[in-house]
């Protein structure tokens, strides 16, 4: 709950409302190592979790610019400026935040489930097999016109591949090269979908034995 505000922002600002020693040259860098928390907190599904440690980070900061407001002649204008980003940019993430609780809650009978995007449920699924297995297995499944986008836009085997790397919780390197030595082969041009097809008839076998 404190994450943001065990900051060293969040104790300038407090050394600004309690008249203590000021160093309005730190504040640029302090406020840059804020933004960097902010944008790097782990985003696991929490949504209400996440909003609540906003809220509560806002509502900390907002009371010290209420402060700040009656100090007279030890107020200091550029405290009251990163004070007032630092508002401005809380209020922005709290209504993304609410944005996405509005357009991503999926009512699952008794319970409800929330999945708002940037807060993506880490898949339990592994793939096992090699690179150039999943780019074969996709420029398959794409050109049996079997993978296309619901709201019409065109894709690319790239974008596809992206998607099976989210599933699966791995990243291609090299993709384009890796893409361009599966398309250019010369002799067994899919094994990996050759052997997909003798495993699952491997499969049929066994299960009518």
């Amino acid at each position: 709950m404190r994450t943001l505000t065990n900051t060293p922002l969040f104790g300038m600002f407090t050394s600004y409302v309690e008249g203590s020693e000021l160093m309005p040259g730190n504040l640029l860098a302090a406020y840059d190592d804020f933004v960097g928390l902010l944008t790097n907190l782990p985003q696991d599904g929490d949504t209400v979790g996440q909003l609540r440690r906003l809220n509560y980070t806002r509502i900390e900061l907002s009371f010290m610019r209420q402060t700040s407001d009656v100090l007279k002649e030890k107020r200091h204008v550029l405290y009251d400026v990163f004070i007032d980003k630092v508002l401005s940019l809380l209020d922005a993430e709290i209504e993304m935040l609410k944005e996405c609780l509005r357009h991503y809650t999926d009512d699952a009978g008794m319970g409800m489930e929330i999945r708002p995007q940037g807060c993506k449920r880490k898949s339990a699924l592994r793939w096992n097999g090699t690179d150039s297995d999943l780019i074969e297995l996709v420029a398959a499944l794409m050109a049996a016109g079997s993978v296309d986008c619901a709201e019409g836009k065109k894709l690319t085997i790239v974008d596809v591949i992206r998607v099976f790397e989210d599933a699966f919780n791995i990243k291609i390197n090299a993709l384009y090269t890796k893409r361009g030595k599966v398309f250019d082969r010369c002799t067994d041009s899919t094994p990996f979908i050759d052997s997909l097809r003798k495993s699952y008839i491997r499969m049929l076998d066994e299960r009518l034995a």
